[in-house]
């Protein structure tokens, strides 16, 4: 009774929450550095608008995000008829997905990227090609392009790439973009540009006006620390938008995830000074990995990608002095905390990574 393209997907499991593993362990406290998520929460005026806002719980909200709709319009110098808002990046992943993929058809995504973009694919039954990212863990933008078939009708681009942190230059996203066939839509998902540094990152808001198939992705999760709000968008032209639109349900961004969004867009100096203390932890960190020849990637982001030989076992090992972590095949992705976190959990993974002997040189 259930779609044969389903089999071979597994449901998120988000694990033990945090109390649970607490209880488990004997803990006191535990660090959550495993989710890339602010740190240091929203703006106090995203509390304060909420207490101030009317519930309305009978009334659907508002199905257009207007308020946050024209506040983004005016800071991006973008229409406002070029935005669509998901339910975080998620939804729009979703959306986009059963836009434009039936079976038969394929996407084209790097590997290890977000996996949101090979679920979905799979949901609608089209076949996701996974190209390795490169010994550095960027994008192969070379293999990508030689992945595009007739069959192509989503390229996907994590820039910076979760998990690697690493990003694609705007030299080398221009000339990918030039070669990528006109009507196959490249996704840039952007959801942690407001961490990057680079100076060469690609204004990809620029691009929209010659290349009608690129949609930009970005949200208000990881900088703003609304993650528990769940509201992202898609900048497009109107033409692409409008199509995606048609297959969103109505009303899908609550009232109050407008109203902490619109607030948070008020404070955007408390955004750039997490951003800031997030390159100071950052600098600690690299710091204290070159010191200590521990291989890492360079990120753009607010997490790190480092090489271990026995993640599942890091991570354990980290669980038991109460940090969580994410482990992946030949890594672990920790989100950058506080520098008081960070020091203490530096510590424990250095003797984590030398009891599991994994120090592999990239």
């Amino acid at each position: 009774m259930f779609k044969e393209n389903l089999a071979n997907l597994r449901a998120y499991s988000p694990g033990p929450s945090v109390e649970e593993i607490k209880r488990t362990y004997g803990l006191k406290r535990l660090v959550k550095l495993d989710s890339n998520e602010n740190v240091y929460g929203a703006s106090p005026k995203v509390g304060e608008a909420i207490a101030q806002a009317a519930l309305l719980p009978a009334l659907y909200p508002d199905c257009r995000d207007q308020d946050v709709r024209s506040e983004l319009s005016w800071m991006l110098n973008v229409r406002e008829e070029q935005f669509l808002f998901g339910s975080g990046l998620d939804e729009i992943i979703v959306l986009i997905s059963r836009t434009f993929l039936a079976s038969g058809d394929n996407i084209v995504m790097a590997w290890p990227t977000f996996y949101e973009y090979y679920c979905h694919a799979q949901i609608e039954g089209a076949e996701p090609k996974k190209v390795p990212c490169d010994a550095d863990g960027r994008h192969d933008l070379s293999g990508m392009l030689a992945a595009v078939d007739e069959a192509t009708k989503v390229v996907w681009i994590c820039n910076p790439n979760n998990p690697t942190g690493t990003y694609i230059n705007d030299r080398e996203l221009a000339d990918f973009v030039e070669k990528v066939p006109e009507d196959v839509v490249i996704v840039l998902d952007e959801a942690y540009i407001d961490f990057v540094t680079a100076g060469d990152f690609p204004r990809s808001l620029d691009l929209l006006k010659d290349h009608p198939n690129i949609v930009v992705l970005r949200t208000f999760s990881k900088s703003f620390g609304l993650a528990s709000f769940r509201i992202g968008y898609a900048i497009g032209q109107s033409r692409l938008i409008d199509e995606i639109d048609k297959v969103r349900p109505p009303f899908n961004n609550p009232r109050l995830s407008q109203v902490a969004a619109f607030a948070a867009l008020q404070d955007i100096d408390f955004m750039k000074d997490c951003t800031r203390k997030n390159q100071e932890v950052l600098a600690m960190t690299t710091a204290f990995l070159d010191d200590r020849k521990i291989p890492y990637y360079p990120t753009q982001t607010n997490f790190i990608y480092i090489k271990a030989g026995d993640p599942k076992g890091v991570a354990e090992q980290c669980k038991k002095k109460g940090f969580l972590i994410n482990p992946f095949q030949d890594g672990v992705r920790i989100t950058i905390g506080k520098m008081d976190d960070m020091k203490e959990l530096l510590a424990v993974l250095e003797t984590a990574l030398s009891e599991t002997s994994s120090k592999p040189s990239i």
